[in-house]
């Protein structure tokens, strides 16, 4: 990809690296966003349509910690 951009760049190394580093934040940005609106939150569907159509329960967060508090597997991790 340098070269590419040091010829697009008519040979300033410095203009091409800085853009070549850009480039693939760019598209990882791009496609964490475009992910994020594709995608859905479980392999069942997303949470909010699975809780009101009753299919997963609400799940204390205080509930939640004592369970993982309690399983040995926690605190060995």
């Amino acid at each position: 990809l340098f070269p590419l951009f040091k010829v697009i760049m008519n040979g300033d190394a410095e203009t091409a690296w800085r853009t070549v580093c850009i480039v693939p934040a760019v598209v990882a940005f791009a496609t964490g966003i475009i992910v994020y609106f594709i995608s859905d939150d479980a392999p069942r569907g997303n949470y909010s349509e699975l809780k009101s159509r009753r299919i997963m329960r609400e799940v204390s967060m205080i509930r939640s910690f004592q369970r993982a508090s309690w399983n040995a597997n926690t605190w060995i991790l």
